[in-house]
């Protein structure tokens, strides 16, 4: 990864104006230590941090055309530039550099702002075209590569990370109530709000051009499902010989660049993929990493083991422990930015900074559930889900007294004013609402007593963004699979999980199963075959096969699990946490109830109520939530926001907010 930052101001830029922009960019050297560079052309200012991976002698940026009139800086990797690199010079440009982003000035200068269409990869990129004095914005696909902006006094800045904003001269520093209620039911702040108000984020695949003081935001890539019945007519083996085949040039053109890739290994069949295709025509081992632990369902160790053995690759087990959690996480939230509901982002950021030490590049299997139907959810609604269609709302009264007494939680048959909330922002009731409603029920109840307001009254969708379109008239596990590629998988696993990970330990994570062409083939693939008689990915594990043995091709699924005891508390505690939960600090920072929480923090410390297993499991797991929740939101707001604005003054001044950022 690499950093960004910039601005676009009303006026020609000075010297005082660069050194701001270095202020922006050592702010995120993490992100790229090898070089930094600030510059102003006109009233523009690029400045960028470059992680040198691919042309590690050259490749300085900003990069710009032949006759100077065009400037770029660019974070992320382009994996198709030599083929576009081949295409513009015969076009008659001069490409004298091998660096993989010399490539996105030229192609702006064929295609103009439509030229991101053409580029394959992981991207965010600031390019200033000084002919007409405009800024253009963009973000990959997918959402990988991070991209923020704000506007102030007339000028638009942005920057890879907010904190890059944040070093601006009287950018404001107050929390956003809105993104709080979609923490409190994503468990993630949806593009293109942020936490912090007046700063955004461009949501995965968008542009956004500036000029003379206008900003206009448009979608240039949208995955598209096949409609119900008209998926692609290929048997399990053709589906599979063409999956196979992507599989192998998607890991072929991640591993690019002047580094020896890495991978994770967590014994699971996405990354004994990934981790197999790389392994293959190497003579030596390839270095992967797994997570190895006292609890069990921490520990990844043993099967990542056997995988390992098996695929000759050399694996390195990497201590996750409590006091490991704990240590990491105020790193954690300096980095991404953002309250987290979970711990388990602590224990990646243990792998990916002893990944950091063996090479710059690392290989993850992230993106396979959402191509081939991997979570829980799905094979949820596979059984439930016909009970939220129209007319069945008698029954679902009948059954909810029953699953409320069984699970003590109504999420998965949420009330009929959740189901038409659901309906109405998504055009259909997605599986992924399982996993919402929960949040819901575990995680409001703590707020303050103006967010809970805020929260009754629907506010969690104001500045939510999704296209009803693109499910209207697609199979119930195509229209879910897109919510994931749009909701969770931008805005939740490749945010606080993903690049802001990576990024803090100067490594740049590579996302095969996110590959554009990849991507598209599964989306036109039958649903049958990815979700079969309960099992999930069934059509992966057909292809996975051939480069792996059936134990584990065919292994089930298990999900990485951080205990439900908390670090926030207790005799090993930071004294910090002690002070950040104390009752003064939640009133001052006006997020949550007190009370609520002390009770929240009793409850935890005292032993499972009485129920069957699935209920005492769902009560520890919101108890859990609930208190990573608080306390990540408390050390979020000391980290990045203590002489800022309280979230109960912030809400108050805004709650007449417009449900769409201008």
């Amino acid at each position: 990864m690499c950093g960004i930052a910039g601005a676009l101001l009303d006026r020609h830029a000075h010297d005082g104006d660069v050194a701001e922009a270095r202020r922006m960019i050592l702010r995120q050297t993490h992100r790229g230590p090898d070089s930094l560079a600030a510059r102003r052309v006109g009233p523009a200012l690029l400045a960028s941090s470059r992680l040198a991976i691919v042309d590690v002698a050259n490749g300085s940026q900003p990069f710009c055309n032949e006759d100077r009139s065009i400037h770029a800086v660019f974070n992320g990797e382009i994996y198709n530039h030599l083929e576009l690199r081949e295409q513009l010079s015969r076009r008659g440009h001069s490409l004298p550099g091998g660096s993989d982003g010399e490539v996105i000035v030229h192609l702006y200068e064929e295609y103009g702002a439509d030229c991101f269409q053409w580029l394959d990869g992981q991207f965010a990129i600031a390019i200033f075209d000084a002919r007409d004095g405009s800024l253009h914005l963009a973000r990959d696909r997918m959402g990988i590569c991070p991209l923020h902006w704000a506007r102030l006094d007339g000028a638009l800045y942005f920057s890879s990370e907010i904190k890059g904003l944040l070093a601006v001269a009287g950018m404001p520093r107050r929390a956003e109530p809105r993104a709080m209620l979609q923490l409190g039911y994503f468990g993630a702040v949806c593009a293109p709000l942020t936490p912090f108000a007046g700063i955004h984020q461009l949501p995965a695949a968008y542009r956004l051009s500036f000029r003379a003081g206008r900003a206009e935001t448009s979608r240039y890539w949208s995955l598209d499902f096949p409609l119900a019945g008209e998926h692609a007519r290929l048997s399990a083996a053709q589906a599979a010989d063409g999956l196979a085949s992507r599989l192998e040039r998607a890991v072929a053109s991640h591993a690019q660049g002047e580094f020896e890739p890495t991978c994770f290994l967590s014994g699971g069949i996405d990354s004994a993929v990934i981790a197999a295709l790389l392994q293959r025509g190497r003579q030596a081992p390839i270095a992967a990493f797994c997570a190895a632990s006292e609890h069990g369902r921490m520990d990844e160790g043993g099967a990542a083991g056997r995988t390992a053995e098996w695929l000759g690759v050399d694996l390195k087990r990497v201590r996750i422990d409590d006091a490991g959690i704990a240590d990491a996480f105020p790193r954690l939230i300096w980095h991404g930015e953002t309250p987290v509901i979970s711990t388990e982002a602590s224990a990646l950021m243990r792998l990916a900074g002893e990944a950091g030490q063996r090479s710059k590049i690392v290989l993850t299997g992230e993106g396979a559930d959402e191509a081939f139907a991997g979570y829980l959810a799905f094979r949820q609604y596979r059984q439930l889900g016909a009970l939220t269609r129209r007319g069945l709302a008698p029954l679902r009264a009948l059954m909810r007294p029953w699953l409320r007494s069984h699970y003590g939680s109504e999420c998965l048959l949420p009330g009929e004013d959740r189901l038409g909330a659901l309906a109405e922002h998504f055009g259909c009731v997605p599986a992924q609402a399982y996993e919402w409603e929960f949040y819901r029920e575990a995680l409001t109840p703590l707020f303050s007593p103006e967010l809970r307001a805020m929260a009754a009254a629907g506010r969690c969708w104001d500045g939510f963004e999704f296209d009803r379109g693109a499910v209207r008239g697609r199979h119930w596990l195509d229209r879910s699979l897109y919510v994931s590629y749009q909701v969770m998988l931008p805005n939740y696993l490749l945010g606080a999980h993903g690049d802001r990970i990576y990024a803090a330990n100067s490594v740049e994570g590579r996302y095969p199963f996110l590959d554009r062409e990849l991507v598209e083939y599964a989306a036109a693939l039958d649903p049958a075959l990815k979700l079969r008689r309960g099992r999930e990915k069934h059509i992966l594990r057909v292809a996975a096969s051939r480069w792996l043995p059936d134990e584990v091709a065919w292994r089930p699924k298990t999900r990485f699990v951080m205990p439900f005891g908390t670090p926030f508390v207790g005799p090993r505690a930071s004294p910090l946490y002690a002070e950040l939960l104390s009752p003064g600090k939640l009133a001052e920072y006006g997020y949550f109830d007190p009370e609520r929480v002390r009770l929240l923090f009793q409850a935890l410390a005292s032993p499972p109520s009485a129920g069957g297993k699935a209920r005492r499991y769902l009560e520890r797991l919101g108890l859990g939530l609930g208190a990573t929740f608080v306390a990540s939101t408390q050390l979020w707001h000391h980290l990045h926001l203590a002489d800022g604005e309280s979230a109960a003054s912030g809400a108050a001044a805004r709650r007449s907010a417009p449900a769409t950022i201008a």
